[in-house]
């Protein structure tokens, strides 16, 4: 599903979108392309204690990732796909000090055997990236029927020499961030729907 999901120049991409750079990331990257370096991949797993039907929306509606993604300024989805209405084209804009992309991905949610989510983002910014692919994999936890497995695996590379080297400084932490922040996400989902009062006990 989110074929795009965390992407920056701190690596945020989620972590999706359009082809607006701001100008002062346009001169970095005239000033800093090619180069030889090798594509940046991360993993991510932790446990979740909610069960998939509130991790599953946190993370396959990219529309809301600027309400609770760090650096995230605005999320939309541009596609969906019709029957279940799931997010099949949506993108990012990600602000980090003095840069500022947008930047467009497409978006495969799916369900796989055992009751499991996948959620796959790609990038289609091609003025940003040589290579951007986001997946999530979230699954019951095996012993614990109010908890998820959630897994992250994110592999990039930018065009920009000088984005390359910035987020292979902060990308490890870029990623912890954004795992960290969907799980305060899924927590404030869930608590929302504990205290939320039960159908028919209005005016009781």
């Amino acid at each position: 599903m989110l074929r795009c999901l965390i992407s920056r120049p701190q690596l945020l991409p989620t972590r999706l979108p359009l082809a607006t750079p701001s100008c002062v990331s346009r001169r970095t990257f005239l000033g800093f392309t090619g180069g030889d370096t090798k594509e940046q991949r991360y993993i991510l797993k932790r446990v979740f204690n909610a069960p998939l039907h509130y991790v599953y929306p946190a993370v396959s509606e990219v529309s809301l990732y600027k309400l609770f993604i760090p650096y995230c300024t605005d999320s939309f989805v541009n596609k969906r796909r019709p029957g279940d209405n799931m997010p099949t084209e949506a993108g990012l804009r990600v602000g980090f000090q003095q840069y500022d992309e947008t930047f467009v991905c497409r978006v495969d949610c799916t369900t796989l055997p055992g009751n499991q989510r996948s959620v796959v983002a790609e990038s289609l910014a091609h003025h940003l990236f040589e290579t951007l692919h986001t997946q999530w994999l979230l699954s019951p936890h095996p012993t614990r029927p109010d908890a998820s497995v959630v897994e992250l695996i994110l592999r990039f590379k930018f065009k920009s020499q000088l984005y390359n080297s910035v987020s292979s400084i902060f990308g490890t932490r870029v990623t912890q961030v954004v795992m960290k922040a969907f799980e305060k996400r899924v927590f404030q989902l869930r608590k929302e729907a504990m205290d939320r009062p039960p159908t028919g006990d209005a005016g009781h």
